[in-house]
C-alpha cells in the first residue's frame, strides 16, 4: 500500500511506504470482522484461523478436526485462501497429532522459517490440531506463541461443544420422537389398529399428507393401513400407485426420495416420480422395513414439500425398528394352518431357493442317507436287558424249630458238595436224647425181667414200649443229625446271610440259604412285548455282561414263556435262552444286554419300526 504527498522543501510529489504495523492492524481488523460474521461452521474456522494468523504473525496457516464419522482427521480452513504447498504444514501437524503435544519444527529452507502445531482438545480428546508458519523465535516468545494458539484453541473448543451438544440434543429429539411412535403403536390391540396409529402419528411428526403401511404378501406390497384413515380401497388407483412406490424402493433395497437432494445416487424413480405427479405432492419417501435382510414391508410418506436429510434419517431409524415389530405382530394374527404354511414356504425356501447353501448341503445330505438306508439292509436283532440265573436252585430249609448256632457262609460263597454251611444249637436234643435213652434203659430191664419170670401179658406190654422208646431215640438222633445243614451239590450261595442273626430262633420250613450250581445256568431276557413276535425257539444270540464288557457269550433261545410283566410302564415277556459254553467267571445274578439274531432287514425299517408300529396303532384307534 503506498500514498502519495507533496515535499514542502523540494516542491515534487514522491512515494512513501505506508507503517508495517498500520498493515498489520488493519489485517487484524479484517480478520476480526469476518471472525466475528461467520454464519456456519466452515466459516467460523476460516475467520478463527485468519485471526490467529495475524495475532502472531504469522504467514501460511492450516486447521484440522476429527471427521465426523470419527475416522480420521479432514482439513477444516486454511489462510490464506491462495492455493500454496503446505505438505511441511501437514507433517507437522501429523505429528502433533500422534504425540498429543505443542511441536515447533524448522520448515527445511535452512532455518528462515519455523512451523508450529498446536493439538485441540475437548474434555481428554484429541478433536484436531492447528499449525502455522511463523519466523524463527527465541524460546521466551515460542512461549508467548504456544500461549496465543492455546487462547485461541478455546474458540475452538467451545464452538465443538455447542455442536456436540447440539447433536445430543437432536438425538434425543429422534428418541423421543422414536418413543412416541412406539407407544401408538402399542397402545392397540391387533396389527391393523396399531399401524394405522402408527402412520397416522409419524404424519403428524414429519407434517405429512399421508404415509402408507404396506406389508409383503407372497411377491406384491399390499397396503395394510393409511394415515387418518380406517377404511379406503385396497384396489383403488391411487393405492395401487402406492403399492407399485414400495415395491420399486424394496426391490432395490433402498430408501428412495422424490426430489432428489444432491446428485443422483443411481436409483430407479419411475413410480415414485407417478405418484408425485398423480397426487401433486412435493416429496415423496419410501423406506423398507427388513428383518434379518429379509424385506417384510415398507413406509411410504408424501407431502407438499421434500424431505430433508434429518427426515430421512428419522424414518429410517424408524423403520430399522419397526420391521421386527411387523413380523412379529402379524405373525401373532395368524392362524394355525397360515404359520404351519408360513413354515413349511420358509423351509422349502431353504432348500429350493436362492442362499442358504448350508441349507441345501444339510437337504442333499439327508436324502443320500434317506435313499442309502431305504434299500440297504442289515441283520436285525432284539435287544432286552438280560439277567443270569441258576439253572436249578437249591432252598436249604430249618429242619424244625430252634436258634442258629453257627453260620459258616454268606451269599458269593462257592461251597463244595457236603460242606457244613451252617448249625442250629442241638443243646436241647442232646438233653432229650439222654433223656429217651435212659428211659429206653429202664424198658429193657423190666424186659428182661418179664422174661425171667416168664409173665407173657408183661413181655409183649413192655415190649411194645421199647420198641416206642427206640423210634423216639431214632428221631432224636435224626434231629441231632439234622443239625448240621449241608451243601447238596457244589455250587455258589445266591441267598442267606445268617452272620448276623446268630441265636436267632428260627420256624420249621423257613429257607435259610440258596445254591445254585457252578455248571449249569440259564439267561433271562426281557424282551418288550413289540419285539416277542420275531423271537423264535432255537434262534442264536450274543451277551454282554456288565462285568465282562469284552466277552461276548454265545446263547441260544430256549424258552418263550407267555406270560407278560410289566415294568416302569412297559411290558415285556420272559424269554430263557442257554449258553453255548461255558464260563468260568460266571456267576447268577450277573446283569447286561442280550441280542438275538433274527434275520436280514432293511435299515430304514429297523431304525422306523415303532413309529411305524404307533402310527398305525394310533389309526386303528381313531378309525371309527
Amino acid at each position: 500500500m503506498t500514498t502519495t504527498s507533496a515535499d514542502s522543501t523540494e516542491g515534487r510529489p514522491h512515494l512513501q511506504v505506508a507503517d508495517p504495523a498500520r498493515l498489520k492492524a488493519a489485517a487484524q481488523d479484517d480478520a476480526w470482522s469476518r471472525f466475528s460474521g461467520a454464519t456456519t461452521v466452515e466459516a467460523f474456522c476460516q475467520g478463527w484461523l485468519a485471526v490467529t494468523c495475524a495475532r502472531v504473525g504469522a504467514t501460511d496457516g492450516i486447521l484440522v478436526l476429527a471427521s465426523p464419522d470419527g475416522r480420521g482427521f479432514v482439513p477444516a480452513a486454511a489462510w490464506p485462501d491462495t492455493k500454496r504447498d503446505r505438505q511441511k504444514l501437514a507433517e507437522a501437524i501429523e505429528r502433533c497429532l500422534e504425540q498429543k503435544n505443542l511441536l515447533a519444527l524448522p520448515a527445511g529452507d535452512g532455518g528462515a522459517r519455523l512451523h508450529v502445531a498446536q493439538p485441540i482438545e475437548l474434555e481428554g480428546e484429541l478433536l484436531g490440531a492447528v499449525a502455522v508458519d511463523v519466523e524463527p523465535r527465541q524460546e521466551a516468545e515460542l512461549k508467548d506463541l504456544a500461549r496465543e494458539l492455546s487462547w485461541g484453541a478455546g474458540w475452538l473448543e467451545a464452538l465443538l461443544r455447542r455442536s456436540l451438544n447440539a447433536r445430543e440434543s437432536e438425538t434425543a429429539v429422534r428418541l423421543r420422537h422414536v418413543f412416541d411412535l412406539f407407544s401408538a403403536s402399542l397402545e392397540h390391540s391387533g396389527f391393523v389398529p396399531a399401524a394405522t396409529a402408527t402412520v397416522t402419528e409419524l404424519a403428524t411428526m414429519l407434517a405429512c399428507d399421508r404415509v402408507a403401511l404396506a406389508v409383503v404378501s407372497g411377491r406384491r406390497m399390499r397396503v395394510k393401513a393409511l394415515s387418518h384413515t380406517v377404511n379406503f380401497e385396497k384396489n383403488a388407483e391411487l393405492t395401487r400407485a402406492i403399492e407399485a412406490a414400495m415395491e420399486e424402493g424394496a426391490d432395490q433395497h433402498a430408501t428412495i426420495v422424490v426430489p432428489v437432494d444432491g446428485e443422483a445416487d443411481g436409483h430407479v424413480r419411475k413410480a415414485h416420480e407417478q405418484l408425485a405427479q398423480s397426487q401433486g405432492a412435493g416429496g415423496v419417501l419410501t423406506v423398507p422395513l427388513t428383518r434379518m435382510g429379509e424385506t417384510v414391508g415398507a413406509l411410504c410418506l408424501e407431502r407438499d414439500g421434500p424431505f430433508t436429510h434429518e427426515n430421512v434419517e428419522l424414518v429410517e431409524g424408524l423403520a430399522a425398528l419397526l420391521g421386527p415389530l411387523v413380523f412379529v405382530q402379524r405373525a401373532a394374527e395368524r392362524g394355525p394352518l397360515a404359520r404351519i404354511w408360513e413354515s413349511l414356504r420358509s423351509l422349502w425356501l431353504r432348500f429350493f431357493g436362492p442362499g442358504h447353501p448350508v441349507w441345501k448341503l444339510a437337504g442333499v445330505i439327508t436324502a443320500a442317507l434317506v435313499l442309502f438306508f431305504s434299500f440297504a439292509t442289515a441283520n436285525f436283532r432284539v435287544a432286552a436287558n438280560t439277567t443270569v440265573e441258576g439253572a436249578v436252585q437249591r432252598a436249604l430249609a430249618a429242619p424244625f424249630e430252634g436258634y442258629i448256632r453257627e453260620a459258616y457262609v454268606r451269599p458269593g460263597d462257592v461251597v463244595p458238595e457236603g460242606r457244613v454251611v451252617a448249625q442250629l444249637d442241638d443243646r436241647d436234643l442232646q438233653l432229650e436224647r439222654i433223656k429217651v435213652a435212659s428211659r429206653r434203659e429202664q424198658l429193657l430191664k423190666q424186659y428182661r425181667e418179664a422174661l425171667a419170670n416168664h409173665d407173657r401179658s408183661q413181655i409183649r406190654v413192655i415190649g411194645s414200649q421199647v420198641d416206642q422208646a427206640s423210634a423216639e431215640l431214632r428221631i432224636v438222633e435224626e434231629k441231632l443229625a439234622r443239625t448240621e445243614i449241608r451243601a447238596p451239590f457244589q455250587g455258589v450261595v445266591v441267598s442267606g446271610d445268617l452272620s448276623q442273626q446268630l441265636g436267632a430262633p428260627v420256624q420249621r420250613g423257613q429257607v435259610l440259604f440258596e445254591i445254585a450250581p457252578l455248571e449249569d445256568y440259564r439267561v433271562v431276557l426281557q424282551v418288550d412285548e413289540r419285539d416277542v413276535r420275531d423271537v423264535t425257539v432255537g434262534q442264536q444270540g450274543e451277551l454282554v455282561l456288565a462285568s465282562m464288557p469284552s466277552h461276548v457269550l454265545p446263547i441260544h433261545v430256549a424258552r418263550i414263556t407267555p406270560v407278560s410283566t410289566s415294568e416302569d410302564g412297559r411290558n415285556y415277556f420272559r424269554v430263557e435262552a442257554k449258553l453255548d459254553e461255558a464260563v468260568d467267571r460266571l456267576r447268577p445274578g450277573m446283569e447286561g444286554v442280550g441280542k438275538v439274531q433274527v434275520g436280514e432287514r432293511k435299515l430304514i425299517w429297523i431304525w422306523t419300526r415303532y413309529l411305524t408300529d404307533w402310527l398305525r396303532l394310533r389309526f386303528w384307534w381313531l378309525m371309527p
